[in-house]
């Protein structure tokens, strides 16, 4: 009823169920088998028989599950079937249940639900239990009023049960919720990097414009002596250079440790390219410099013999 009801509006191509709301944690249930003698398992996903099309999951070997498939009936997916040397065709046993002769009727292809920080999942795709399968996945068509098809559902779901949360969410906001960790992660560190070179910055300014004040009298009976303004400035940078140096020389190999374990949570992860560190001092490099230069230049251009007779 609830299926026949959801596809008479136009836009519904077409319904399946699962048990779990899949692609939405880093787990899920797992129950043991045996093949030839050999025990396995691997997170065991109990879908309706049409589930695997409403889902465009091609099967690579073998079929797809039927109408017909009362008894408990798998399909694996691509590791799992290296794993165990299986084809499609053969029979395992259900230890987690005491079930000889579970059919396996299909293979598809390296299929992933859970996160990146999960390596080569082994999924085995079920049907024939008595177990509830309560998350409906519903299939639009191309160019379906998407508020329309979502008004229908909770619509209809309303005339069955009208006590019946109905909670609707798009496979893309599953995914972003998957990740919301690492997103929120990226915001915080970028705001607090953002934040501390600010203040680094306005660190420097104060330290600059102090000692600017300070050697204002060595400044002027420099160009007394002939230094130029370049070499004044030169002598001002040498100095919060040396100071960045050992900053960059202590910080680089921490930040490499930080990232590289925070790197360890994921099973697939980027490499950590050398440049990525010699960019950042370039970029810090250049801001010192600019503040540097910037609050020296009025000192190193003032005329000599003022800023001997007031400092």
């Amino acid at each position: 009823m609830y299926v026949n009801q959801l596809k008479k509006y136009s836009g519904i191509e077409d319904v399946a169920f699962s048990k779990q709301k899949l692609g939405a944690s880093d787990g899920y249930t797992e129950y043991g088998f045996q093949y030839k003698d050999k025990d396995f398992g691997g997170y065991t996903l109990e879908v309706s028989d049409n589930f695997l099309n409403v889902m465009h999951i091609p099967v690579t070997e073998g079929r797809d599950f039927l109408p017909s498939d009362m008894n408990i009936t798998l399909i694996m997916n691509k590791p799992l079937q290296k794993e165990l040397g299986i084809t499609a065709g053969e029979t395992v046993e259900m230890s987690a249940w005491s079930i000889s002769n579970c059919n396996v009727v299909g293979m598809v292809g390296d299929l992933k639900f859970t996160s990146l920080r999960q390596s080569a999942d082994n999924i085995i795709f079920l049907v024939g239990s008595s177990s509830a399968l309560p998350v409906s996945y519903v299939r639009l068509k191309a160019g379906t009023h998407l508020f329309d098809a979502m008004n229908h559902i909770r619509e209809t779901v309303a005339a069955i049960d009208p006590a019946f949360p109905v909670n609707i969410e798009f496979y893309d906001e599953v995914l972003n919720n998957l990740y919301q960790k690492e997103v929120n992660l990226n915001k915080s560190i970028s705001l607090l990097s953002g934040l501390a070179i600010i203040i680094s910055i306005i660190g420097i300014f104060g330290l600059v414009l102090f000692e600017t004040q300070y050697r204002r009298r060595e400044i002027g009976i420099r160009k007394v002596f002939g230094s130029t303004t370049g070499e004044i400035l030169a002598l001002f940078n040498r100095t919060y250079f040396r100071i960045l140096g050992v900053c960059f020389v202590i910080a680089a190999p921490v930040a490499y440790f930080g990232i590289s374990r925070w790197l360890e949570n994921f099973a697939y992860k980027t490499e950590l390219s050398w440049w990525i560190y010699p960019l950042a001092f370039l970029i810090v490099f250049l801001l010192t410099a600019a503040t540097v230069t910037f609050q020296n230049w009025r000192a190193a251009n003032a005329n000599p013999v003022e800023s001997i007779k007031n400092h």
